[in-house]
């Protein structure tokens, strides 16, 4: 797990991190590299399973804390499936705000439609492209999200 002890922050506006719940280390390189092709700069904590990904929600949400601005989301994940991670997302009031991506190998449309109902803004088929993440994470301008943009 990639980890940092509190929110980017720039002056005083809160630039909130970015957790990327994935099991595969391959996958995690190549969403690592599309957000830095993207230019989006805000700090990524890695989570290999889904148990790992809600306790670190549950830790910062029962702390009073904003840390996480952003979950992208493999569906097939260990120990807690990411479909389950979604519901339980969606199901909490402290967690329910914070908009979340589905990032999945699957094809099946039943995956994309369970995604949706279960509170996905987005669901992405990997491998992901630079220009359709930018096209999800623009089109969050309704939530609450600030992504950091990085110079060239």
């Amino acid at each position: 797990m990639t980890s940092a002890s509190s929110s980017s922050g720039i002056g005083n506006v809160h630039v909130p991190n970015l957790l990327l719940v994935e099991d595969s280390a391959d996958d995690v390189l190549i969403t690592q590299r599309a957000l830095s092709r993207a230019h989006i700069g805000n700090h990524l904590t890695v989570a290999g399973d889904g148990q790992e990904a809600l306790d670190l929600l549950y830790a910062e949400a029962m702390g009073g804390r904003e840390r996480f601005g952003l979950v992208l989301l493999d569906l097939g994940l260990p120990k807690i499936d990411g479909r389950e991670v979604l519901k339980r997302i969606y199901a909490d009031r402290r967690l329910r705000h914070i908009p979340v991506i589905v990032l999945t190998g699957s094809d099946e449309d039943e995956d994309m439609v369970r995604s949706y109902k279960s509170g996905a803004v987005a669901y992405l088929r990997k491998p992901v492209q630079v220009d359709q993440l930018l096209r999800a994470v623009g089109d969050l301008h309704g939530y609450r999200l600030l992504i950091a943009r990085v110079a060239d």
